[in-house]
């Protein structure tokens, strides 16, 4: 399986979108992927509704180097995840290296602060729709949208979408 031997980092920080995070995770393991939840600094991590994570690893204790690919999920994370130095630099360095990056619903804002939107077409919850235009991008409003090695959707009803675009792209 051409998926077979990839490796995927999830960013996660508290007020994260359960089915963004959980919907991602199983669906790369069923498909032979390493998943490694890389989070900011916390030994665990709260959703939205409650439900803890624990991360592999801190940011700031991996580079891009390590993964094929990134996928930051919305709900409220992304605020916080922006915030870190850290992750700026996995998100930079990924989309230099021209690895997978995914962002699902608000994860625009981690997109935004690591100035990797520029000429980029993307979607995003409607809610941050100016942020990534202000950063340089085209927004459209689809379920998934992937330009070159970014790919973007709205919301949680978007991840099978999302996911068979990713799982996709990263079996090539």
């Amino acid at each position: 399986m051409p998926r077979q031997g990839k490796r995927i980092a999830i960013l996660v920080e508290d007020l994260y979108q359960d089915q963004e995070v959980w919907y991602p995770y199983y669906r790369l393991k069923e498909a032979g992927v390493e998943v490694a939840i890389v989070g900011t600094g916390k030994a665990e991590y709260k959703s939205k509704y409650g439900y803890p994570i624990k991360p592999d690893v801190a940011a700031e204790q991996v580079s891009a180097n390590e993964f094929d690919g990134l996928i930051v999920p919305g709900g409220y994370a992304p605020d916080i995840l922006r915030r870190f130095p850290a992750v700026i630099r996995l998100v930079k360095e990924a989309h230099a290296q021209g690895k997978l990056l995914g962002a699902i619903c608000h994860a625009g804002w981690v997109l935004v602060s690591a100035d990797v939107l520029r000429g980029k077409t993307v979607t995003c919850f409607s809610a941050i729709k100016d942020d990534v235009v202000n950063a340089g991008a085209t927004f459209v409003d689809r379920e998934v949208v992937r330009d070159g090695n970014l790919i973007t959707s709205r919301k949680p009803d978007d991840l099978p979408a999302f996911m068979n675009t990713f799982l996709e792209a990263l079996a090539v």
